[in-house]
């Protein structure tokens, strides 16, 4: 008799030992955290099929996470170009939905102003989970890039990487910090001309501006990222360099629907340039590039 309840006694905690390994494993495949838009998303641990929905996210994705890992790349994507030549192309304006569950990513990483909230539903309809990161400053990429290293799979080289953007962030941030606001050119970065927009204030454009030893023109945080801005605003704002295109394409485009415009110092002075577009509008890992260059047209 004693035998038996021995017997019963150690299937008992046989089994309840068992389970409770596997609740613990079933706690660490995945974290729950909030995401740039106070979203409460599940990210699995180290999951396997991985997805960017903004070109920026790939770049991303390809300087940390192993390319078998990368399951897919946006329509719009092109760096680097070899690696996003091989993968499949998803459309995101409108977002193709059905390709997205065909190749049934783990989890899919995006970004603030890229993929729409009606988009996001659809994804979450699926049951995929997508977590949206959100950039202000240039160490919100750094930091969007080492919570990836922490999550996901990661390239052998990855550590090394994230370790020397950090140090050049930071010797970047030591240099622009003592330069006196007095002695930082005004800036101005036009997105479109007819209406005016242009980067606001709260956006990444102005950290950018400030790292570059400049200031953005637009200091008020306004209630839209990118506002319209009118002429007589621009005429008081006065910048002393304006970025939005060539010399050339803005006194033909610009300068000729505005010609009062004409009197600003950065008219005058021809302080008018193109930046590289996939630097100025990619919060990835190429942002020192584009940092440089506004440096270089100061």
């Amino acid at each position: 008799m004693n035998l038996i309840r021995l017997i019963i006694i150690g299937l008992f905690f046989g089994l309840f030992s068992c389970q409770s390994t596997n609740t613990k494993i079933s706690e660490n495949l995945s974290i729950t955290h909030l995401d740039g838009l106070n979203r409460t998303v599940t990210v699995p641990k180290k999951p396997l099929k991985i997805l960017g929905l903004s070109p920026a996210m790939t770049e991303i994705l390809f300087s940390i996470v192993p390319e078998n890992n990368i399951v897919g790349v946006t329509h719009t994507c092109n760096y680097p170009l070899e690696a996003v030549s091989r993968k499949k192309r998803i459309n995101t304006y409108p977002l193709d939905i059905e390709a997205i569950i065909a190749i049934n990513p783990d989890i899919i990483f995006s970004e603030e102003g890229i993929t729409s909230l009606a988009d996001i539903a659809q994804i979450e309809k699926t049951g995929i989970p997508i977590y949206v990161f959100k950039y202000r400053k240039t160490r919100d990429i750094l930091n969007a890039m080492d919570s990836i290293f922490s999550w996901c799979p990661s390239k052998e080289n990855a550590k090394s990487l994230l370790d020397s953007l950090h140090q050049n962030l930071e010797n970047l941030e030591n240099i622009s910090g003592k330069i006196k606001i007095e002695n930082r050119p005004s800036m101005l970065a036009i997105t479109w001309i007819d209406p005016i927009f242009a980067y606001g204030a709260d956006t990444w454009m102005s950290d950018k501006m400030w790292l570059a030893g400049g200031k953005n023109s637009l200091q008020e945080v306004l209630d839209k990222p990118y506002p319209t801005l009118q002429r007589e605003a621009v005429l008081k704002l006065n910048p002393d360099i304006v970025f939005g295109g060539s010399f050339e394409k803005l006194d033909s485009t610009l300068f000729r629907i505005y010609p009062e415009l004409k009197n600003i110092n950065a008219y005058k002075n021809k302080k008018i340039f193109e930046l590289n577009d996939d630097f100025a509008s990619r919060p990835g890992p190429r942002f020192l590039e584009g940092i440089n260059d506004l440096k270089n047209k100061k």
